[in-house]
């Protein structure tokens, strides 16, 4: 066998079907961040110089006031301290709900748990978050911790649900022959339990987000507290400054964007690195 079938030189020659094809994903790449470019770009322009028919600018403003604004709010600082104030109880909403959905998921991965648990949770899922509100208030007034409850309230599910898939599509017959093997429960979920629903925690993290976040932001025009984007976005509603407003709920679409990518990513890494095959 020659030396340049064993390096693989034949198939990276010039031309080769198969140096085609090795470059081909990154030629595609480019050629799909291009098109949306331009796209963006083409939408930007009929926007900026649309009749005022077309396009309801008292509403919507047009691109470059929506510019201006988002300097002033940055010169200001009120986009930074705005985004903080409201990422901050996304966070804390974040860590209970998946504490609380977890936990739940465990508890209901048992027949008897499962049997006396998942009535009040399914019922409990069914109740129309926003519908609550006013019962936040009057329970924990107008507050940020109505807020994260307010929050928490949403994402737990999705934990919930996606623990609950991942206990579900464990193979039961390496579950019986770990125990044949003599693992204790806690080593059972260490070693198996645990490392097979990681896939299905970043996928509810990829889901509870955005969701999290755009909760927030809906608890604070609500029930508006001292800071926070959705109470600039208010107050830039309020005084019928449509720059400003469309300038604070583009940020907001442009930070669920940009953390939905990066739990993506995050998440491919990972699945491509245990195997698993999994792509979203």
């Amino acid at each position: 066998m020659s030396t340049e079938l064993l390096t693989g030189a034949d198939t990276a020659s010039a031309g080769s079907p198969v140096r085609r094809w090795v470059r081909r994903p990154g030629r595609r790449s480019l050629s799909v961040a291009v098109a949306r470019l331009l796209t963006a770009f083409a939408v930007l322009l009929i926007w900026q110089y649309s009749p005022q028919g077309v396009v309801p600018t008292i509403a919507v403003s047009r691109p470059l006031p929506i510019i201006r604004s988002f300097g002033h709010l940055v010169r200001t600082g009120e986009l930074f301290s705005g985004t903080w104030a409201t990422a901050e109880q996304v966070l804390y909403s974040l860590v209970l709900g998946a504490l609380i959905g977890v936990v739940l998921a465990i508890l209901t991965w048992a027949p008897i748990g499962r049997w006396l648990l998942g009535p009040l949770i399914s019922a409990s899922y069914a109740i129309p978050k926003v519908g609550l509100i006013s019962f936040y208030i009057l329970l924990l007034g107008v507050d940020t911790k109505a807020h994260v409850v307010f929050v928490t309230g949403f994402v737990l599910f999705a934990y919930y649900f996606a623990v609950r898939d991942a206990f579900e599509d464990l193979d039961r017959d390496k579950l019986t022959a770990l125990r044949l093997m003599g693992a204790s429960r806690l080593a059972l979920f260490r070693v198996y339990v645990l490392p097979s629903a990681v896939p299905y925690l970043f996928t509810a993290t990829r889901i509870a987000v955005p969701l999290a976040f755009a909760s927030e932001v809906f608890a604070e025009l609500e029930m508006p507290t001292a800071t926070g984007l959705g109470v600039s976005l208010e107050q830039a509603t309020d005084s019928l400054d449509a720059s400003t407003s469309m300038a604070i709920a583009l940020f907001i679409v442009l930070i669920g964007y940009l953390l939905d990518l990066l739990i993506g990513a995050r998440l491919r890494r990972y699945t491509e690195s245990i195997g698993t095959g999994l792509v979203l």
